[in-house]
């Protein structure tokens, strides 16, 4: 399970290319071939052929090197990718695919754009989850301490409001190095999908 973030691009300025819309966005980067897509056409920053953009993302998709793809594996993405997805990300802006050369490039719009997913293996909760619970438990204490219930009331609220901007200030600064720097899009050589399976 992943979820997306999305800090939109600015047009260059004298460009009459315009980013897609966020919801344009969400929608392209929903699906997870098309996410495979743009990480490695935003890591390679180049025209690339169709044939070499099927064989990675096949490769992803099947957890195998390219070398030891089938002929089967690479056709299936090829095609999937020639008829439904490209011609997609094409319509709405994403890259530019010229279907008779089998040429494919970001476009300019969305060359800058900057995406991470929060991806989260097995049971880990979701930063966005972890950080409503922090806000929920810090309420409840700040609560509890102002209104002199239980043993929070006995804590000073200056205490308490130290401890929350420390456990704030304390998963920020984890939370920043572990997802933003290891689980852009297009920043490594794997998708971060594929890396935390």
């Amino acid at each position: 399970m992943s979820e997306v973030d999305v800090e939109p691009s600015r047009p260059q300025q004298g460009s009459a290319d315009q980013p897609p819309s966020e919801n344009t966005v969400f929608e392209i980067l929903s699906n997870e071939r098309r996410r495979f897509v743009f990480h490695y056409l935003k890591q390679q920053a180049r025209r690339v052929y169709l044939r070499e953009l099927a064989e990675h993302v096949a490769a992803w998709e099947n957890e195998k090197a390219v070398g030891e793809l089938t002929s089967a594996e690479t056709k299936r993405v090829k095609t999937a990718l020639h008829q439904h997805h490209l011609p997609k990300m094409d319509a709405s802006g994403f890259v530019q695919y010229d279907n008779r050369r089998e040429t494919v490039e970001l476009a300019d719009a969305v060359a800058d754009l900057e995406v991470y997913l929060d991806v989260v293996p097995g049971v880990d909760v979701p930063w966005s989850r972890y950080y409503l619970a922090l806000s929920t438990l810090g309420l409840v204490v700040v609560t509890a301490a102002w209104a002199d219930l239980g043993p929070l009331g006995r804590v000073p609220d200056l205490s308490c409001a130290l401890f929350l901007v420390v456990a704030v200030f304390v998963s920020a600064v984890v939370h920043t190095y572990l997802n933003h720097s290891q689980l852009r899009l297009g920043s490594t050589a794997e998708p971060p999908e594929v890396r935390e399976r």
